[in-house]
């Protein structure tokens, strides 16, 4: 193979490595939670949500959108759905209760079981499991008065 092909192929390769990335630090991330978070039942109370926010045209997250919105002009400015924070709150509390491991296996397993959860679980599940392990509270708490969660 000639030396322009073989650049070609280097840039072809690392492009690939680059697009596949985010897809295989998800499929880590969940190799390292141990255990699965169980939706709760569904409550007949009629209790809202942390938020009373529209819950309607969500899409699931994905490895690559969640990658995807750390860049461009508003990275720092885009507004996180409630159903995207209280799935984080959600994850968050189900791997408070495993064996703790280190900073950087925490994060990768949180953001991985967080994507997991808004693909897997309906918006009303997220919203009840939010209402029943009591992470409305805590998410109001880092809120602040009158305005939404900064990044």
């Amino acid at each position: 193979m000639r030396a322009a092909g073989k650049a070609w192929l280097s840039v072809v390769v690392l492009v690939a490595g680059i697009a596949l990335l985010p897809g295989l630090l998800y499929l880590l991330g969940l190799a390292l939670v141990e255990g699965w978070p169980k939706p709760a039942d569904r409550t007949p109370s009629g209790v809202a949500a942390c938020s009373s926010d529209p819950r309607t045209g969500r899409q699931p997250m994905n490895p690559w959108s969640f990658t995807a919105q750390f860049f461009g002009q508003d990275a720092m400015k885009n507004k996180v759905p409630d159903v995207e924070r209280e799935a984080f709150w959600v994850a968050r509390r189900h791997l408070s209760r495993q064996p703790q491991h280190g900073m950087l296996r925490w994060h990768l397993s949180s953001t991985a079981l967080t994507i997991w959860i808004t693909r897997h679980w309906s918006t009303a599940q997220i919203a009840d499991t939010a209402r029943k392990e009591n992470v409305c509270r805590a998410w109001s708490k880092r809120r602040g008065p009158g305005g939404p969660m900064k990044r």
